[in-house]
């Protein structure tokens, strides 16, 4: 479902805008060097076709139009070979090792009762995103450089939607994306985002709010999930992502409704997300203890220690947060007539 950031930003249709924050906090506006010439993205997932319909004009220089022919070719074979074998390796992880599923009826019970969820991660996860969450058939992000364009094949592979746009080695390629997920997640009869809280640049284990500003807009439940594995290769980059082994053990979880009111303050939504950013990381910190190996707590801050109660999974923040039955009053329906202008039928 979600990759590679959430940092495709720009003001929320009908939501407040939020007040400036920490660069390594906020929902990054990405204005500049917007490459749409209208300065926008479409309204649905992109995947693929993105890169059909902007293929770069050649250089007029000889080397670098070499460069250029070289490194396409490159990016495309590996957008072909990279996903079957990518496949085919989680396909061997899984058959062989034990599992723990506690996420996929509870993504698919929130489905059926909402038609749209936003679900968030931690960015080391991002390994195993596509196979484990594409049997949802998730929408996820990915960005308009040529890593994006591997990525996007090989979420595509595994069986989810990809809407091209956030954060891009170059600014000529970054795009204004957060307005048009909540646009289709208002429209769409089903939808499920995930996003990596704290991707793609960091720093680890902070949490942004570009997903807490689509469940306000949206009415949409929040769901912190997990996949953690194994034994696991740990990459020298600055998530640490995570490559599971073969044999090994797999913990999948999920900790939920949390839910934003459309009318919440900046300053709510804020302290909503510091709670989540708590929770999620109480939530990796579990799934290393049922795979029976203490969780590398970098990034985790000063102090840390776990808080929730003794067989139960997340601290409510509101009323109606944990209790799946109970939703608001305003929660958006499955099945509901959008309203005019797209916004979801409420709930009661």
């Amino acid at each position: 479902m979600a990759h590679e950031d959430e940092d495709a930003a720009g003001p929320a249709p009908g939501a407040p805008a939020l007040p400036a924050e920490p660069a390594a906090r906020e929902v990054e506006a990405l204005e500049d060097g917007d490459d749409d010439p209208e300065g926008s993205a479409a309204d649905g997932p992109e995947g693929s076709a993105f890169d059909a319909a902007r293929r770069r004009r050649p250089s007029r220089r000889p080397g670098r139009r070499l460069k250029g022919w070289l490194s396409a070719l490159f990016v495309g074979l590996t957008a072909r070979l990279f996903p079957p074998l990518y496949y085919a390796y989680c396909w061997l992880v899984w058959r062989t090792s034990r599992r723990h599923d506690g996420l996929n009826a509870a993504i698919e019970a929130a489905l059926a009762r909402h038609g749209g969820v936003v679900t968030l991660m931690w960015h080391e996860e991002v390994f195993t995103v596509a196979f484990s969450y594409g049997p949802l058939r998730g929408d996820a992000l990915a960005s308009t450089g040529n890593f994006g364009r591997i990525v996007t094949r090989l979420l595509e592979f595994c069986g989810c939607n990809v809407f091209r746009g956030g954060s891009s080695g170059s600014t000529t390629r970054r795009r204004q994306v957060l307005p048009h997920l909540i646009r289709y997640m208002q429209g769409a009869p089903r939808c499920l985002l995930g996003l990596t809280v704290d991707g793609s640049r960091g720093p680890a284990h902070r949490m942004k709010s570009g997903g807490l500003v689509v469940a306000r807009a949206c009415r949409a439940p929040l769901y912190l999930v997990r996949t953690a594995c194994a034994p696991a290769l740990r990459l020298p980059t600055w998530d640490r992502s995570a490559i599971p082994l073969p044999f090994g053990r797999i913990f999948q979880d999920v900790v939920g409704p949390y839910w934003v009111a459309p009318d919440a303050t900046d300053a709510e939504l804020h302290a909503l997300r510091d709670h989540l950013e708590r929770d999620l990381l109480e939530l990796a910190d579990h799934g290393a203890r049922w795979l029976g190996r203490p969780h590398d707590r970098r990034g985790f801050p000063d102090g840390w220690r776990p808080r929730w109660a003794p067989g139960r999974l997340g601290v409510p923040f509101g009323p109606h947060d944990l209790r799946p039955d109970d939703p608001p009053p305003w929660a958006r329906v499955a099945g509901a007539a959008p309203q005019p202008g797209g916004a979801p039928a409420l709930a009661g």
